[in-house]
């Protein structure tokens, strides 16, 4: 119940933040702009019908290709706001809640109760992931029923990637809660996570580009460095892979015009395309659970710097 109380607690902090509305309205807005287009046979409706775009990107014979207009929702939409605008603004959101328990004052009084210190670390710490499940909750319902009723290609695995955006975003939150409780500075939290973000990124690109080229791979033991640092680290580019998985969407690779491309640039989008396949046949257990291994590690390491800091 303790743990319960401070979660609640947290949320209700986040709530009265202004950037919590900010991300509700982006969620409503980016759900009506999607609501204006409408995928049909040959065409792409805008507006509502207004004018139409001709295109067999999206069809097959006289058939939509439900798998292609569900790569747009899970790649270019909600890996967009929400795995990448919307991580973004949750890290600013919460960075500052382990900086304002420990101010004196905060701290002192919550140290007054019969209260363990871990029970306040979890308790705040589960209440940001409350904060980014309820964003993403918002987001994916408002979405999902425009992809049903709107884009004609219903997806019930679609609700599934509601707990990949948490665990999306608790990869990146464990750097941030690690920083804020060493510094106490919420700017430190956000800058240092993203820096952090940008170097896993950097890692899991750097291995698949062993892949576009694969004339690379004989270096072989710059292959195998490169292959373990991104075992290591979280995972963050595998989550859009996992989702696209879940929700039979297409390849992206499949967007990319081919006629008329020189050998070379076939050659790169048939390697890309390798590349995305072989992150989409991994098991979600296996990317997921590595990256939080590593998480669970920095927790604990958080952890242990809040139980043990002098206050």
């Amino acid at each position: 119940m303790q743990i319960w109380a401070l979660i609640v607690d947290s949320f209700r902090e986040s709530r009265d933040r202004k950037i919590f509305w900010v991300m509700l309205g982006i969620s409503v807005l980016v759900a009506a702009a999607m609501a204006c287009f409408s995928f049909e046979p040959g065409k792409i409706d805008v507006f509502f019908g207004t004018w139409a775009i001709e295109t067999d990107l999206f069809t097959e014979g006289n058939e939509l290709r439900a798998d292609r207009i569900r790569t747009v929702a899970v790649e270019w939409i909600l890996d967009l706001v929400v795995g990448s605008v919307g991580i973004i603004l949750a890290l600013i959101a919460t960075a500052g809640f382990f900086p304002a328990m420990m101010d004196r004052g905060a701290i002192e009084v919550l140290l007054s109760k019969p209260l363990g210190r871990w029970r306040l670390f979890i308790g705040k710490y589960l209440g940001s992931m409350v904060f980014i499940a309820f964003q993403t909750a918002v987001f994916v319902a408002l979405t999902f029923v425009v992809i049903g009723w709107r884009w004609h290609a219903w997806a019930p695995a679609y609700l599934l990637t509601i707990p990949l955006m948490v665990i999306l975003f608790s990869y990146l939150y464990c750097i941030s809660a690690l920083v804020a409780i060493f510094t106490r500075s919420a700017v430190a939290a956000v800058l240092l996570t993203l820096g952090a973000w940008v170097v896993f990124t950097g890692i899991q690109t750097t291995e698949d580009t062993f892949y576009l080229y694969p004339q690379w791979q004989k270096y072989g033991t710059a292959h195998t460095i490169a292959r373990t640092a991104r075992w290591v680290v979280p995972k963050t580019q595998d989550i859009t892979y996992v989702a696209k998985k879940w929700t039979r969407a297409a390849a992206g690779t499949e967007f990319v015009p081919t006629d008329g491309a020189s050998a070379e640039d076939q050659r790169l989008i048939e390697g890309a395309t390798k590349a995305e396949r072989n992150r989409m046949r991994i098991p979600a257990l296996y990317t997921i659970g590595s990256s939080l291994l590593f998480e669970a590690l920095i927790v604990l390491l958080a952890m242990w710097k809040f139980t043990r800091q002098d206050y």
